[in-house]
């Protein structure tokens, strides 16, 4: 048997009705009316149960890059196994090609890589990888840092891939996500893409040493960007935490770290279910410790 415990803390009577769902189905993150009521700790353990909460089975999943920080955990089930010629946009590299190497050596697909963070500017890195000194954002426009960000259409439009498939679209752009998903979605730019591998980054004020929240974006937008990656298909097959970033958050006893790393992948409309068949086949229960 297959067991997840989350170490949720204090749960306060505001927030707890909303963590409980049927073990048969999956873990639904309320809608905007009522995330907008909840305080930033009851916010955090929504995103906890969320991304703690498998919502398929992806029968085979190999580990692409780095074992370290890097790496992605990424489906190779029959019909989400790239196949040439394929296509992976790979966003944030913060200077480490190991994943976009490995894509290369696996599937042998063209890799475009994007980092507007990285002093090298755009260039082609080898046959199958390109380099590109912009970043994923939520519109086109220069951040106060001096770095150009574009969105998913735009990027697909000026690379022309508009009408090509994309294989893996893998996201570490370190709070970007939740400005650029919204947008994703109602440009139609993922309508397309099979699967995600996404790291995740909760924004919580009181905590975040660098200031202000993840990507200056409310935690209230922040999951209710998961809710609507939900809502348009995608199911989570794979988490993994980040554990640079355990700390000591308030309102828990114990240390929780606020990012993960989350494989989505896009199953055809007919398996879209209320059922969670990784419940049913494996029999898993999540556990919620008080």
């Amino acid at each position: 048997m297959i067991g997840t415990t989350l170490s949720y803390e204090l749960l306060n009577s505001e927030v707890e009705p909303f963590l409980k769902h049927n073990s048969s189905e999956h873990y639904r993150i309320p809608e905007d009316a009522d995330l907008s009521t909840f305080n930033e700790l009851s916010l955090f353990k929504i995103y906890l149960k969320y991304v703690n909460t498998l919502q398929m089975l992806c029968k085979e999943v190999i580990r692409v890059g780095s074992h370290r920080d890097g790496g992605k955990e990424i489906c190779v089930e029959e019909q989400y196994k790239p196949r040439q010629p394929c296509l992976v946009y790979s966003i944030g590299i913060n200077n480490q090609l190991d994943f976009d190497m490995a894509v290369v050596a696996k599937f042998g697909c063209d890799v475009h890589c994007f980092d507007p963070s990285m002093k090298n500017e755009t260039h082609r890195v080898s046959k199958h990888i390109w380099f590109y000194k912009f970043g994923l954002g939520g519109t086109n426009h220069i951040n106060n840092l001096g770095w150009e960000l574009k969105t998913l259409d735009t990027i697909r439009r000026e690379l022309g891939h508009t009408h090509r498939t994309i294989d893996i679209l893998k996201i570490d752009a370190e709070g970007a996500e939740w400005l650029a998903i919204p947008q994703m979605i109602s440009s139609g730019a993922l309508d397309d893409i099979r699967q995600i591998s996404m790291e995740t980054h909760f924004g919580y004020k009181a905590v975040n040493k660098v200031g202000g929240y993840w990507g200056d974006i409310h935690p209230v937008k922040q999951v209710s960007a998961l809710r609507q990656l939900y809502d348009f298909g995608y199911r989570t097959v794979m988490r993994e935490r980040n554990m640079y970033s355990l700390g000591k958050w308030p309102g828990f006893r114990k240390q929780e770290t606020n990012v993960y790393e989350l494989t989505f992948i896009k199953p055809p409309t007919k398996q879209l279910v209320k059922k969670n068949p990784l419940m049913q086949d494996l029999n898993m229960k999540i556990r919620v410790s008080k």
